[in-house]
C-alpha cells in the first residue's frame, strides 16, 4: 500500500500582474493555462468588505466570500445545464492553491485574436456603439429566460463581450451569479422567475443607455 502523501501543487502568482481588479478580488491569467483565469480574494487595506445579510451584529459575522459563492452558483448551473452553460457562463474548476492565497479557477473569455474579451463598461467608455450590442444582449437574455437563470443585477462590468471578426459574438457573465433574495420565491415559482429575469434585462439595458449617453456628451 502506498502511504506517500500527495504534494499539493502551488501556482506561483508572485510575479504575475492581474488583468482585472474588483473591490474584493484580483483576476489573473492562469500561468500554466492561458484559457483559464484565477480569482483571488484581495487582502489589502483598500479592499471592499461585504458582510452576509444577517441580524447578527457585524463584528460576529464572517465576511462574504465571493469565491465560495461563485463556485457554488456555477456548480449549480453545471448540474442543471451541463456543458450548455458554457454558452454564456464560465465553467468552474474548483479552488486551487496559489502563492498569494486560495484561488478559484475558471474559464477565461477571449476574442478570436487571442485578446482577453472586454466588458461592456470598457467598450462603452471607449466609445463603442451600444446599438451593436443589442443582438448579443438579447441572445444572452433569451438564454437566461429559457433556463430561468436568476442573477444579481446585470452590471456592465460583469458582462464581457467575445468578439469574432471584429463583431460582437457572444456575451458571458463573469460575476454576479445567483439570486440574492432571502426568500427565493423566484426560484421556486416559474412565473416569478421569468418576470424577475425580464426585469433584470430591462433595467440593465436602461443603465447601459445612460452610460453610453454620458460618454457621448
Amino acid at each position: 500500500m502506498n502511504t506517500a502523501t500527495q504534494k499539493t501543487t502551488i501556482i506561483n502568482l508572485d510575479d504575475v500582474q492581474p488583468f482585472g481588479m474588483g473591490g474584493r478580488r484580483l483576476c489573473f491569467v492562469h500561468p500554466e493555462n492561458p484559457s483559464r483565469c484565477i480569482k483571488v480574494l484581495r487582502t489589502d487595506e483598500n479592499r471592499v468588505i461585504r458582510w452576509r445579510k444577517s441580524k447578527i451584529p457585524a463584528k460576529w459575522r464572517r465576511a462574504y466570500d465571493n469565491n465560495a459563492h461563485e463556485k457554488k452558483e456555477l456548480e449549480r448551473l453545471y448540474r442543471k445545464l451541463g456543458d450548455e452553460m458554457s454558452r454564456h457562463f464560465p465553467r468552474s474548476y474548483g479552488m486551487i492553491t496559489t502563492s498569494i492565497g486560495p484561488g478559484l479557477e475558471l474559464d477565461l473569455m477571449r476574442d478570436d485574436d487571442g485578446l482577453i474579451s472586454k466588458d461592456i463598461r470598457s467598450l462603452l467608455l471607449a466609445g463603442y456603439p451600444l446599438a451593436q450590442l443589442r443582438d448579443v444582449f438579447n441572445q444572452f437574455g433569451e438564454f437566461l429566460l429559457r433556463h430561468r437563470i436568476l442573477t444579481r443585477n446585470l452590471l456592465d462590468h460583469n458582462l464581457v463581450v467575445s468578439m469574432r471578426d471584429g463583431k460582437p459574438y457572444r456575451i458571458y457573465m463573469i460575476d454576479g451569479m445567483g439570486d440574492p433574495a432571502w426568500l427565493p420565491l423566484a426560484r421556486w415559482i416559474p412565473a416569478l422567475g421569468t418576470e424577475k429575469v425580464k426585469r433584470r434585462m430591462k433595467t440593465a439595458w436602461t443603465r447601459f443607455q445612460i452610460r453610453s449617453a454620458e460618454k457621448s456628451v
